[in-house]
């Protein structure tokens, strides 16, 4: 897609494109009133698919529908020349994947980063909104004062609303046997093409922990093939033999085998519930061994 910096969409001046993906760009815009805000715009070859069409008009939906403070924050939403755009606070700080492969955390603040990336998505699914491809790069993270990270989820750009009466006729746009998502952070029955629910994304929140705990996901391949075939029949390795200076409480562990869980109705019902069982986690939950 062409830089379109300069340009003034419904009153928002692009200034700098800030990044490009496969569906459009994201600038740093000035509003109206002079705030710098982020946003979103598609292609406008793109915007002309009806699919990619109702994916972007579905973030704006799972975006304006939710509000917590580790959720990126939609401020507007509108058509320039028939193209679709979101308008977002704007962000400063690295992705989430950035920042594990140029840092080292601790056990206990990756844990708690997990923690509040978990919080949003219980947010997301008390509002009957599922994400379907939760990963470090869909979450952003941001240093505060004193050096304390501030994650907030992003791009539902392929979310499943669950709740018809809250969100209307358009609650599903894929049916089953779509696979959508990202391999390394699936489901196994995402990666069949199965239907999903709450307990899906549970499974990749389960996913994304070990991750943060261990610096790598439980399973790496070479292929998408490979990756489905592990999440469904392969064992998760246990955490301190991916990294052997980690000591993780039997709580700690119990709470990561149930979000692993290979079926779903052996995993916690949503992410209402594994935030809880992260809350009662005793302190510390995880650390590293002096002896290591």
């Amino acid at each position: 897609m062409d830089d379109r910096s300069g340009l003034t969409v419904d009153g928002y001046t692009l200034l700098a494109r800030l990044g490009e993906g496969g569906a459009g760009s994201v600038y740093r815009a000035r509003g109206g009133g002079g705030e710098i805000v982020a946003l979103k715009m598609f292609d406008p070859a793109i915007a002309r698919n009806p699919n990619m069409r109702e994916r972007f008009d579905r973030e704006a939906r799972a975006l304006n529908g939710l509000d917590h403070p580790h959720l990126i924050r939609m401020l507007d939403y509108g058509l320039f020349e028939g193209t679709p755009y979101l308008v977002m606070e704007l962000l400063e700080g690295v992705p989430l994947d950035r920042l594990l492969e140029s840092r080292e955390l601790e056990p206990m603040m990756a844990l708690d980063l997990g923690v509040q990336v978990v919080a949003a998505l219980a947010h997301a699914h008390s509002k009957g909104v599922l994400h379907r491809d939760l990963k470090p790069a869909n979450v952003f993270v941001a240093v505060l004062p004193g050096g304390l990270l501030h994650p907030k989820l992003l791009d539902f750009g392929l979310a499943r609303f669950q709740d018809r009466e809250r969100w209307g006729s358009h609650a599903t746009l894929t049916e089953e046997g779509t696979i959508l998502g990202t391999p390394t952070y699936m489901a196994p029955e995402q990666g069949f093409g199965a239907r999903t629910d709450e307990r899906s994304d549970v499974y990749s929140a389960g996913v994304l922990l070990f991750e943060l705990l261990t610096r790598r996901p439980p399973f790496v391949a070479q292929s998408r093939s490979s990756l489905v075939r592990a999440h469904a029949l392969e064992p998760p390795p246990d955490p301190s033999e991916v990294r052997p200076e980690l000591v993780l409480t039997e709580e700690l562990r119990s709470v990561l085998s149930v979000a692993l869980a290979k079926r779903g109705r052996d995993r916690y019902p949503d992410a209402v519930a594994l935030l809880r069982a992260l809350q009662d986690l005793p302190t510390p939950a995880a650390w590293t061994s002096p002896a290591a």
